[in-house]
């Protein structure tokens, strides 16, 4: 069984990070022989199945295997828990807090979210960006030549603050590059969800999260991939609306509870 989490060959080439040629090719082909010698193949939306069936994957060996959240971890967060986390991380109680939390890399393009704190930054707004990753050196030098006093960057947190840490946010930022839709899809998401977070997403049209987007009209702001005036329209619109989101909640309780989501695979397997 191989698992297809993100299809990191396409992510590669449609962000021009292998500069073509033999790397290319020596990518695709070992991506080939990995996708169709497989017995089953699983991935994380339709986008991505309806893709591994374009490499040569035959139709009857895919599967469908979505990330999962632990829903009942996020369904009740105590306001108590939310207001030590606050405290504990320095966070302002008298702004919006925007946050980012996960990978921080080439696929994000994060760089426009620090464009949209300089645009914002007299607004009572705090970006906080959670994570690590190879383009956080770039990010904090970038924000230091801004001089942004509305950016913070953190460490990850540990897993176990992870549904007050979500809860605490006014506008939840799940951001991607133009080139690699539905090459990757932002595990970030099925907790945002559960936690009923009101998310800000960045894809275009006819990917997964823009029909998810549609399907569901309430479940998030979508707005297009590195176009900074909808990124900040975008984010300004989530900040006026009530910090939960229960279409949100709702679909992660339907959709994305880890023992459904196992039990529906492992009786596809059998």
């Amino acid at each position: 069984i191989v698992h297809v989490q993100d299809y990191e060959v396409d992510a590669m080439l449609g962000l021009d990070m292998s500069g073509g040629g033999l790397v290319a090719r020596i990518a695709r082909w070992f991506e080939r022989i990995c996708l169709r010698r497989a017995d089953v193949l699983s991935s994380i939306s339709n986008s991505m199945m309806d893709r591994a069936i374009a490499k040569g994957v035959k139709p009857e060996r895919v599967l469908f295997f979505p990330n999962w959240s632990e829903v009942d971890r996020f369904l009740a967060v105590g306001e108590s828990a939310r207001e030590e986390l606050r405290d504990r991380l320095g966070l302002s109680g008298d702004k919006k807090l925007c946050l980012y939390s996960g990978n921080i890399g080439e696929k994000q393009g994060l760089e426009n979210v620090l464009l949209a704190a300089d645009a914002m930054r007299d607004e009572p707004v705090e970006f906080v960006l959670v994570g690590q990753g190879a383009g956080l050196g770039f990010l904090k030098q970038r924000a230091e030549e801004l001089a942004l006093p509305n950016v913070r960057f953190l460490p990850l947190q540990p897993w176990e603050d992870l549904p007050a840490l979500l809860s605490l946010a006014d506008c939840h930022l799940v951001v991607q590059r133009k080139g690699v839709a539905d090459a990757v899809l932002p595990s970030k998401l099925t907790n945002i969800l559960a936690v009923g977070g009101q998310s800000l997403i960045t894809a275009e049209k006819g990917t997964e999260l823009a029909n998810l987007c549609s399907e569901y009209a309430d479940i998030a702001e979508l707005v297009e991939p590195e176009n900074l005036d909808q990124l900040v329209s975008g984010i300004k619109e989530v900040l006026t609306k009530p910090r939960f989101n229960e279409t949100a909640q709702n679909y992660a309780r339907n959709n994305l509870d880890k023992e459904t989501v196992l039990r529906a695979f492992e009786a596809e397997l059998r």
